[in-house]
């Protein structure tokens, strides 16, 4: 007749060997994948996703807005889209005030056309730097008000475009102004990525 091995129990419930130890046991146990961290991979995969869809639709958007989602507050909304307050004040009345110059009202004097095409472009480039360099805090009510102005100028110099090619009443404030502004909204669009950068980092150290 065959021996039959003794055996213990580990303390767990389980019955082991005689000649096995009950660390040998809790070992295997250690040796078990963990499990409880699939969901947060799952979720972490999906917060991923989430993001990278909000910033491609931001991106989308950014024809019509030129801004991004956290600065929204200078844009209005038109048909449940985010639309630049800027743009939406210049070019239409840019376009109308060229249009009616060139049906032949009289906005101003033509005498001083030169003097108020450059001098009511300077307000609204002078507070455009300003709010990109950090000096001024955005406000809608001079923001309209300033592109207005600017409004004006550029729709009775391009009332003197459409009427006879290259003037210089057109592209001589699009090429001073036109340059300012550029060089200002790239100082603006990296100020803007640092303090994102900035506060993400505040936000992950946390």
């Amino acid at each position: 007749m065959k021996n039959v091995g003794a055996v213990v129990a580990d303390g767990h419930g389980s019955i082991l060997p005689a000649n096995a130890h009950a660390g040998d046991h809790r070992a295997d146990e250690r040796n078990v994948p963990e499990t409880d961290t699939m969901p947060d991979a799952f979720d972490a995969a999906a917060q991923a996703i989430a993001t990278r869809r909000a910033e491609e639709a931001s991106a989308r958007a950014m024809w019509r807005t030129h801004h991004h989602s956290d600065q929204y507050d200078r844009c209005v909304m038109i048909n449940g889209r985010h639309v630049c307050r800027r743009c939406i004040t210049l070019y239409p009345t840019s376009l109308l005030v060229a249009a009616i110059s060139l049906a032949g009202v009289i906005i101003w004097p033509t005498r001083y056309d030169l003097l108020l095409i450059w001098g009511l472009s300077i307000p609204g480039t002078i507070e455009f730097v300003l709010e990109q360099l950090g000096v001024l805090r955005y406000s809608p009510r001079r923001q309209i008000l300033v592109t207005f102005l600017v409004a004006l100028a550029l729709g009775r110099g391009f009332a003197y475009e459409l009427d006879s090619r290259w003037s210089w009443e057109f592209w001589g404030p699009v090429l001073v102004f036109g340059s300012t502004w550029f060089a200002a909204a790239m100082i603006g669009h990296r100020r803007h990525a640092s303090t994102i950068g900035q506060r993400q980092l505040s936000d992950s150290a946390r």
